[in-house]
């Protein structure tokens, strides 16, 4: 077993079984009875109405994990074409597995910062979807040009990032390389929604989720981990102990997390 397959399971021992693997986002106030499997299901569900996902759309999903989410906008969106994107070969066969059977969702293997070249990925699409993963993927602003002729006119981008407060990337930078996120895409909030204006989007949206998702990860781990036993070295629990630890000292630094969306006009070009 693989340290993410590991990581993977004991994220959601003691709970709801699944394959999810974000960081969730646990409701205020409930979070004690909210496991991790409905944390994460919390969070793409917000991503795609962000995406106003409705029935009948076609949606391009980036860094799609093990396929729990692709499942979410089609069985409960109701899209009639899923096209996901995943990088780790482990986890897009078990995503190709898990919607074996459903044939509106196709997955492949291949990073999200290739989206040239499969005739699968050259849309359109009402809406392309990131949950949980555009801070691994660098240059963003490559990735973000890239979504904009895949999208057709009128269709939306939804997707999560971190943020920081204006003048404090160069104090996050080492916690950053240490969770193995490119530090050079730390960009405050507003300049994250200045770079979707200046690609062409429109009605550009940000729900500011610091609290929901970070709080609400680095306490859910410190539950787990009393629950289960579980001490950083453990196959598998070391980035995920590791993470949760930095994430208090981040956030008193100025790290944030959003969800911002977006919609390419009307009547807009191709790029």
């Amino acid at each position: 077993m693989t340290a993410a397959d590991r990581q993977r399971q004991l994220l959601h021992q003691g709970g709801t079984p699944g394959t999810w693997g974000s960081l969730g986002l646990w409701p205020d106030g409930a979070e004690a009875a909210t496991d991790y499997a409905a944390a994460c299901r919390h969070l793409a569900l917000a991503v795609g109405r962000a995406a106003q996902l409705q029935p009948g759309v076609r949606v391009l999903s980036l860094a799609c994990g093990a396929g729990d989410e692709l499942r979410l906008w089609a069985d409960h969106f109701g899209a009639t074409r899923v096209v996901g994107v995943e990088i780790d070969p482990a986890a897009a066969g078990l995503a190709q597995a898990g919607c074996a059977g459903q044939p509106a969702i196709q997955v492949l293997c291949r990073s999200a910062l290739a989206l040239d070249g499969h005739p699968a990925l050259a849309g359109p699409f009402d809406a392309v979807v990131c949950v949980d993963a555009a801070y691994h993927l660098a240059p963003r602003a490559a990735l973000l040009a890239a979504v904009w002729p895949r999208l057709r006119p009128g269709g939306r981008l939804a997707c999560c990032d971190l943020t920081v407060r204006a003048g404090a990337a160069p104090l996050l930078r080492p916690a950053a390389r240490l969770c193995g996120l490119p530090p050079d895409d730390l960009l405050p909030l507003a300049a994250q929604v200045r770079r979707l204006q200046a690609l062409g989007f429109a009605d550009v949206q940000a729900q500011v989720l610091d609290n929901p998702v970070l709080g609400g990860f680095a306490r859910f781990v410190r539950r787990q981990a009393a629950a289960q036993r579980l001490w950083p070295w453990h196959h598998g629990w070391r980035a995920v102990a590791t993470t949760a630890a930095l994430i208090p000292p981040c956030r008193a630094a100025g790290l944030g997390y959003a969800l911002l969306s977006a919609t390419r006009p009307a009547g807009s070009d191709g790029g």
